[in-house]
């Protein structure tokens, strides 16, 4: 066996490009569910891998082949390889890109994560902290401490610490706005003014947005899931037609190269109706069953 390292990428350039209308051609009748139910029984790295070391091994023996070596092989050129080469390379780049997409967006998920956490940490401080001082502010005013304690407990909201800080804000604006004469006093001592409101508002504000945009690191995918099956399947159902094809040619000439499929040995470890029926031929006798 050749110790040459093949890559599909490799392959394609050298034997030429292809369209997904050819490979398309090659499949007639096959849909995308057919290739999905296959696709996705398989994992894409193993198998561009066996693709690319039966493939580039087959390309480079055919340079010193012979007329009659390719006519055993039938269907297994390089006109044909170039499709499935394609294929395999196709599955591969889907794979590449999905999973490079998911990096991303892991990335992401975890720099907004980070940002939305503290800003909920902050968050939860000023809340505590804003629900000390209006009880202050509230002193003995059992209406006042009422409101206070209601805006205080965390609402069945999306966000509910940033909720719990506006509604404890709007109550000390209520507070500013009809303050006992002892109010005046208590809410300058803990520095409740417009303004200091205000700035609790932008902080729940920017906590809610950083909540949301973590949230929302889940853009749609340029690749998904299904398009890496389909692409899994049509390489695979070339791949098939190869190993049968070398197989049947090898039965003719042995010297044509073994179709290598360490890797999917379990894909092909279930006998396929023509082998079983090669090697265990139907019982022509006219004996019964007793």
């Amino acid at each position: 066996m050749s110790d040459t390292v093949y890559i599909l990428s490799d392959i394609v350039e050298r034997i030429g490009p292809v369209t997904e209308i050819e490979t398309r051609q090659e499949l007639e009748g096959y849909t995308n569910e057919d290739f999905i139910a296959k696709g996705r029984r398989i994992g894409t790295p193993r198998l561009a891998k066996e693709l690319a070391r039966n493939y580039g091994q087959i390309v480079d023996w055919l340079n010193s082949a012979t007329a009659q070596q390719k006519e055993y092989l039938g269907f297994v050129g390089k006109d044909w390889l170039r499709i499935a080469a394609f294929a395999g390379r196709q599955a591969e780049i889907h794979h590449d890109e999905f999973a490079r997409g998911e990096s991303e967006k892991a990335a992401t998920k975890h720099v907004r994560g980070s940002k939305a956490d503290e800003a909920m940490e902050l968050t939860k401080h000023t809340r505590e902290r804003l629900y000390t001082a209006l009880l202050n502010v509230a002193a003995g005013l059992s209406v006042w401490k009422a409101r206070v304690d209601a805006a205080y407990a965390t609402p069945d909201t999306r966000v509910p610490m940033t909720d719990a800080v506006d509604a404890l804000c709007t109550i000390a604006e209520k507070m500013l706005a009809e303050p006992t004469s002892g109010m005046v006093i208590r809410l300058a001592r803990n520095n409740i003014t417009s303004a200091t409101i205000q700035k609790w508002r932008n902080l729940s504000e920017s906590a809610r947005l950083a909540k949301q945009e973590a949230d929302a690191v889940a853009p749609s995918p340029t690749v998904t899931q299904a398009d890496i099956d389909i692409w899994d399947g049509i390489a695979i159902t070339l791949f098939e037609q190869f190993v049968d094809a070398v197989e049947d040619a090898r039965r003719l000439d042995p010297a044509i190269p073994a179709p290598s499929i360490i890797g999917l040995r379990n894909w092909f470890g279930r006998r396929s109706p023509k082998s079983e029926t090669q090697e265990n031929p139907p019982n022509t006798s006219s004996s019964t069953s007793p």
